[in-house]
């Protein structure tokens, strides 16, 4: 398992999650959950796995790409992490309050 850089935020810093590398060179994320370099790299060393320098690409196809995600798919993302969205909102809206949601995530310490 390793880092990748799988895009931005709004803001412009970077978003890390973990994944495996496959045999074609391509990645299968396994920690879906947007995190700083430093929460990704605490979050593999409490998973086994070693820090080593993140990829700079963005994962396979099976990586959830909200933005291209339909409003049902938004909802169910967000139910995992435990918010409901209002589907009667425009799909720019939602992925406004998902934009928000995931800033907020990144800045806010964990309680591990």
């Amino acid at each position: 398992m390793e880092l990748i850089q799988n895009g931005t935020f709004a803001t412009g810093e970077p978003v890390y999650q973990i994944a495996e590398k496959n045999s074609d060179g391509t990645h299968t994320t396994v920690v879906f959950d947007p995190m700083t370099k430093e929460e990704a790299e605490a979050r593999l060393k409490s998973m086994g796995g070693t820090t080593v320098e993140p990829v700079e690409e963005t994962v396979s196809d099976d990586s959830p790409n909200y933005k291209s995600m339909t409003k049902l798919e938004l909802e169910a993302m967000m139910r995992e992490h435990g918010v409901e969205l209002d589907r009667r909102k425009s799909k720019s809206e939602l992925l406004k309050e998902v934009d928000a949601y995931f800033a907020h995530v990144l800045h806010t310490p964990s309680e591990d």
